[in-house]
């Protein structure tokens, strides 16, 4: 790696500031360009992910996941750009309940990462990308936790049922629409999972990849997405167990409607045979 990559200061050199960040998810995905596009008053300092400062030492880091985090930002601004991230086509609303904040001090020493709190020697564009990265993935993380979670919990009345009776207790349609939500999460977790790559920064910095290595630590990224890859392919096997039961008993169903069509003809025949004979004996 090279220790000489550029870098970009946003502070004076061994100025010290304490930054307090908040993280928000927004269920969908960010069209970033398309935000530029549509707010070119606030001021880019870099793009994808994209990096604003639209007040004086605020800055918004945006992710095309669905992250976003703001350095600094009075309660004010973070609405606006709430607002204004909620009129972009096909982004739902904020995910209240994945929100996290984090206290990042700049001076330090030298960069390190604790459990509520980073230090950073200096504050440059890459650290604010590479820790706005990793607070991001982990606020992402909460929301598909909790969709996983909720689609493995429709499952269970329909295992409980496998394993206690030995069939399928609910309905047709119950079951489709409990196999259409999990193949619904599954896609949209999948579909977002492929952006949590690493930042192209620590490809040339040994020191940035240090950073984003504690990062990636300090919030189990890698335990939570191992955990999430397995709870989908759990809801996989199990969607396609639902499936191929409910292909069986409609087969089934469809062997005992023949069944029951023959027979109703075998009865017609025999009528239509006995009927004659019946009515010659009356006479």
């Amino acid at each position: 790696m090279n220790q000489m990559s550029r870098v970009h200061p946003l502070l004076p050199e061994g100025e010290a500031r304490a930054f307090r960040l908040q993280a928000d998810y927004f269920v969908g995905q960010i069209d970033l360009k398309g935000f530029s596009a549509a707010h070119p008053h606030h001021p880019i300092l870099g793009t994808n992910p994209l990096v604003l400062e639209p007040q004086k030492g605020s800055f918004v880091f945006l992710s095309r996941f669905g992250g976003v985090v703001f350095w600094n930002c009075p309660e004010p601004l973070i609405r606006q750009i709430h607002e204004e991230l909620k009129a972009l086509p096909g982004l739902n609303q904020v995910e209240e309940q994945a929100r996290d904040f984090l206290n990042v001090k700049v001076g330090a020493a030298e960069d390190s990462v604790g459990f509520s709190e980073v230090q950073l020697r200096e504050f440059t564009l890459e650290k604010l990308r590479i820790v706005s990265l990793a607070l991001a993935q982990s606020v992402a993380l909460d929301h598909f936790e909790s969709a996983v979670s909720q689609a493995m919990a429709r499952f269970q009345p329909v295992v409980k049922a496998l394993s206690h009776e030995g069939r399928l207790a609910l309905q047709h349609r119950e079951v489709l629409r409990i196999v259409g939500f999990a193949l619904e999460v599954r896609a949209a977790v999948l579909n977002n999972l492929t952006l949590f790559d690493d930042p192209p920064e620590t490809w040339e910095s040994e020191s940035l990849a240090h950073l984003d290595s504690a990062l990636y630590g300090q919030f189990d990224l890698a335990e939570r997405l191992g955990a999430i890859r397995e709870k989908l392919g759990y809801l996989h096997d199990a969607g396609a167990t639902f499936l191929g039961l409910l292909d069986t008993r409609k087969s089934r169903r469809l062997e005992w409607i023949i069944i029951l069509l023959i027979f109703v003809e075998l009865l017609l025949a025999f009528g239509k045979d006995l009927l004659p004979s019946g009515l010659l004996h009356l006479k």
